[in-house]
């Protein structure tokens, strides 16, 4: 039976987890700015984020963390890979040349699937708020609430990047100038690096 408490409960907490300025959600932003794969990019997004809740409502979190070297791979190659997304974003903010209508969005539809994908599996915070903690905290609503945890964290995933895909393209006409994008460049490095570095020492110095 569909339990509405229980689903309303999930939705709150899965849109606390995914609401932020992450990895993720800035490669969202500046390729809906740059009108560059919009629709493609908030789908996979939204695939990826079910199928990671759906695991950690199952019980894959404590599969998860059963597997021996798991977390530590994903800790030190999420952080590597984010701090390079910083240092690109860095690079094309020095550049000019770069800066055009479509600023530094990437256009090419395998290289956004690929980029994509990166940000969203490499990134160990999407692994730590979805699998486990999401899981975890569904298993105190019991088994037989599963399916309306669910729901309400479903929800609350394809409403936010059905809301930031749409959001993001709205703000277009304020990116005609290369200046919008050089601060935008610069901002995505400095979430990056500090991503990177939060990450590093919240939980990639114990594996050390």
């Amino acid at each position: 039976m569909f339990n509405t408490q229980v689903a309303l409960a999930a939705f709150s907490l899965s849109l606390s987890q995914i609401v932020g300025i992450g990895p993720q959600n800035a490669f969202v932003i500046r390729q809906g700015i740059g009108h560059s794969h919009v629709l493609p990019i908030v789908l996979i997004c939204i695939v990826c984020d079910l199928l990671l809740i759906a695991a950690g409502v199952f019980g894959m979190g404590s599969m998860v963390l059963s597997i021996p070297g798991f977390l530590p791979l994903v800790t030190w190659t999420g952080a590597a890979f984010i701090l390079w997304l910083g240092i690109k974003a860095f690079r094309s903010a020095c550049k000019p040349a770069t800066l055009r209508t479509e600023g530094g969005s990437v256009r090419n539809r395998d290289e956004v699937i690929r980029t994509l994908l990166a940000v969203t599996l490499l990134n160990p915070y999407v692994w730590l708020d979805t699998v486990i903690l999401i899981g975890s905290l569904s298993a105190a609503y019991g088994t037989e609430a599963r399916l309306s945890f669910l729901a309400g964290s479903s929800t609350a995933s394809v409403l936010w990047f059905v809301a930031i895909g749409v959001f993001s393209m709205k703000l277009a006409p304020l990116f005609r100038q290369e200046r919008s994008w050089r601060v935008l460049d610069v901002m995505v490095g400095v979430l990056m690096v500090m991503t990177a570095a939060s990450l590093i020492q919240q939980h990639g110095l114990q594996y050390l």
